[in-house]
Formats: structure tokens, C-alpha cells, sequence
């Protein structure tokens, strides 16, 4: 038997129970599920632990994942109502993880990928506290051996606070909650500790959730595989932390998709050291024309300095929104995984950007289980992107997943899936998104 792997799932996604946040105007009560794919022509043998917040065990479950297929665990019958941890997930093959999370019975959603590992210190680009009604809390999971003190520094100003988390579990720290934030803070933390933890980040309003990792690396020039401007009402904002001590002037350049709108444009602004700035809020800029659908990196930072950063999504006058981390292009390959994808699934869909992060045009072809299906683009220029909606293009009812490969110049691709309900009411946040995994 192949040597056992291990990766986490973040406790913020397992759990089923109500968290009271200050600032809204009722508690929200969150719901997960998990899907795995096993990225291997061989049967994966898995084995789930579930763990509570205390580092006792839950639940441990034994399965099998047929080769190149997935398998959803929802709702998680292996624990009981109420269950707040944790999990780890060992396999005798590599796979991949997403996590969806769900509010107040489908009203509001976010997704988030699983870790295969994690790392002493984690930026968190994005924290908020009461910011026009939103507000950010995160779980912070003990991926080592030993018992962590677990240490987080707010920017801007001097806020501190920190907990001890047992191997293996997960705790949450809550912002709304945090007499040292002042109401209406914005800015970003740095979590650390002397053992490997991963985190996850939840923004929070009264009708939209969204969900980000934790970054356990920085990049001179990360890469956001999709952006929107003016599309359907469609919109993002980038936050992009400077990680380093010096400050350091940043520009993104912006490039559509082939078939999508858009004029290849630039944007430039100071981001000071340990602290975060916003690009691409509320729209881009005008030279980027009038609607724009495509990808963006970072192609100037004056001082040289390791950021981190993420997208948030959002669709105007709708609960719709959703983030998604970008993209170091040093961790990117030639392949990538998407777990789930989907084709009118009650109303669900996908929808996928992959991005060009290398430095010479490539070719992206992209195969999906269970169908014939297949999307490709060639001739993909650096920092531009292949970017595939599945509605009406698979099945109805279609779940499956995909695996998208580059070809031809230095073939390094990275990406991103969104998962939106068709037809949802302007009240529900219909809008998920989870990162590709390179492998």
C-alpha cells in the first residue's frame, strides 16, 4: 500500500451550529458538507476524523473513492447535530478537498478548499469588524503534533489575542466579539505558532457569506484567475496584502478572456508594509472598458515586497457574493483539479476561469468524469484565461468534476470554480467559489 497522505478540512467548515455575531440582526446557524476527488487512476482508501473543538474525537468513518471520481459527505451523518470541529482526512492516494458551507438553511453559502499541509505563520488579507454591516470571524486548526499556543496581530494599530488548540482541533476567533477592534475596522492579521496550523476566514453580513484561506506563502506577483467589471451587474474587489516590512507600490494589470468583454488595462496603488489595500472597488478602471470578464496579476511592485491576496465577488442590488484566494504562480503546475462540478444540480451550476501564470502562451484543455464534454482555449497569453460556464452544456442534474492541463510554453496554470444557483431570489447569497487544486 502507497504511503498514507494526510491533508486538513478546516473546522469552520464542519459545523452545525449558532454563532451569535454582534452585528447582525439575528444569529446565523452554518451547515457543511465536503467533497473529495481522488486525482488518481487507483482506489483511494480514506479514513475521516472528525474532532472536536476540545481535540477529542467525534467520529472516525472508513471509505473508498473510485479511481478519478469524487464523493460528496453531505449532510454528515457521521456526527451529531451540533457537532463545532474539525477534520482530517487520510488517503492511501492524493486527493483533493472543497468545502461548502451553507446559512440559515441555504440562504447564504461560501466554499473553500482543504489543506494538504500546513505552515507556522498565516496572512489573512481581509478582517473586518462591523464595516457597514459586515464583519469577519476565522477557525484556526492545530495541523501538528503538540498542543499551539496560537498567536494573532491585527493591522492597522496594535490589537492582539490568542488561544491554545489541542492537535488536530480548531478554534474560532470572533471579531465582532473583540473589544480591542474598533467598530468599523478594516485591515488585515498575521497568525502564528510554534506548530503547523491552517485558517479560514468567513466575511459575514445579513445576507451573504463568503469564505478565503488563510496564506501560508506570499509572491512578488500573484495571479487572480477571474475578475469581473460592469457584467450583469457583476462585480469583484481585490484586497492585496504587503506581507514585508517596506512599502511598496503595486499594479495590477488586467486582461480579458477571449469571448468575453474587455480592454487589457492597468491599476496602481501604495500598499504599506504588514497592512492591505483595495484595487479593482467598486469597478475597474475605465480604460478596461465599459464591462469586463478576465483575469489579472501583478506586474509592478516598486520595492519588491511578498503579498498575499483575494477576490471578493459580488453581483449588485443581490445577496449574491463570494471570495476566493489568488494565485502564487511559484505553487502553480501544468494540471489542476476542480472537484465539483455541476450542470442544473437543483438549479446549480459551475462556472471556471483558468489562468496562464507562466510566462510564454499555452494550451488549456479541460475533461470532465462521466461525460464527453470537454473546453479548451490555445494560445492562452500569459496572465489571460480560459474561462468555461457548464450551464446547459453537460446534463441536467449533472455532478461531477473536471481536471484542466496545459501544453506548450512553460504550462503553468492555475484556477478557480464558481457555483451559482439559477433563478434564486435576490435574498439568497447564490454564489460559492473554490480555488483549483495544482497537483
Amino acid at each position: 500500500m502507497n504511503r498514507i497522505r494526510k491533508f486538513t478540512v478546516i473546522a469552520v467548515a464542519l459545523l452545525v451550529l449558532a454563532i451569535p455575531l454582534t452585528a447582525l440582526a439575528q444569529a446565523v446557524t452554518y451547515t457543511a458538507g465536503f467533497q473529495l476527488q481522488n486525482l488518481t487512476g487507483t482506489t483511494a482508501n480514506v479514513v475521516i476524523s472528525y474532532y472536536n473543538q476540545d481535540g477529542t474525537t467525534a467520529a472516525t468513518v472508513n471509505d473508498t473513492i473510485n479511481a478519478n471520481s469524487s464523493k460528496t459527505y453531505f449532510p454528515l451523518s457521521a456526527v451529531a447535530n451540533g457537532f463545532n470541529g474539525s477534520v482530517v482526512v487520510s488517503s492511501d492516494q492524493q486527493v483533493a478537498a472543497i468545502v461548502n458551507v451553507l446559512g440559515n438553511n441555504g440562504q447564504r453559502g461560501a466554499a473553500y478548499g482543504g489543506f494538504n499541509a500546513g505552515a507556522t505563520t498565516s496572512n489573512l488579507p481581509l478582517i473586518m469588524k462591523n464595516n457597514f454591516g459586515i464583519d469577519t470571524w476565522f477557525n484556526v486548526q492545530n495541523a501538528g503534533s503538540s498542543a499551539a499556543t496560537v498567536n494573532v496581530s491585527y493591522k492597522p494599530g496594535t490589537c492582539t489575542e490568542s488561544q491554545s488548540i489541542a492537535p488536530n482541533a480548531a478554534k474560532t476567533f470572533t471579531q465582532s466579539s473583540n473589544t480591542c477592534l474598533p467598530s468599523g475596522f478594516v485591515g488585515a492579521a498575521t497568525v502564528t505558532s510554534a506548530q503547523p496550523i491552517v485558517v479560514t476566514v468567513m466575511q459575514v453580513d445579513s445576507r451573504s457569506l463568503l469564505a478565503y484561506n488563510g496564506f501560508t506563502t506570499a509572491s512578488t506577483n500573484p495571479v487572480m484567475p477571474l475578475v469581473t467589471s460592469r457584467f450583469f451587474n457583476s462585480g469583484t474587489g481585490i484586497q492585496i496584502q504587503n506581507t514585508g516590512g517596506t512599502n511598496t507600490d503595486v499594479t495590477l494589470t488586467y486582461t480579458p478572456s477571449a469571448g468575453f468583454p474587455g480592454s487589457t488595462c492597468t491599476e496602481t496603488r501604495t500598499v504599506v508594509a504588514g497592512a492591505s489595500s483595495t484595487f479593482s472597488f467598486p469597478d475597474l478602471p475605465a480604460g478596461c472598458g465599459a464591462s469586463f470578464v478576465g483575469a489579472a496579476r501583478v506586474t509592478g511592485n516598486t520595492a519588491n515586497m511578498p503579498l498575499v491576496a483575494i477576490v471578493n465577488q459580488i453581483t449588485r442590488g443581490t445577496a449574491t457574493a463570494a471570495a476566493y484566494n489568488a494565485v502564487n504562480p511559484a505553487n502553480a503546475t501544468n494540471r489542476v483539479s476542480l472537484p465539483l462540478i455541476m450542470d442544473r444540480n437543483f438549479g446549480i451550476f459551475t462556472g471556471f476561469s483558468v489562468a496562464n501564470v507562466g510566462t510564454q502562451p499555452t494550451n488549456v484543455s479541460c475533461t470532465f468524469t462521466g461525460t464527453s464534454y470537454t473546453a479548451s482555449a490555445t494560445n492562452v497569453q500569459p496572465g489571460a484565461a480560459l474561462t468555461d460556464v457548464q450551464l446547459n452544456r453537460i446534463a441536467s442534474g449533472y455532478v461531477g468534476s473536471a481536471t484542466c492541463t496545459a501544453t506548450g510554453g512553460d504550462a503553468k496554470i492555475a484556477g478557480i470554480v464558481n457555483e451559482l444557483t439559477s433563478g434564486a431570489p435576490t435574498t439568497t447569497d447564490a454564489l460559492l467559489v473554490y480555488d483549483a487544486f495544482n497537483y
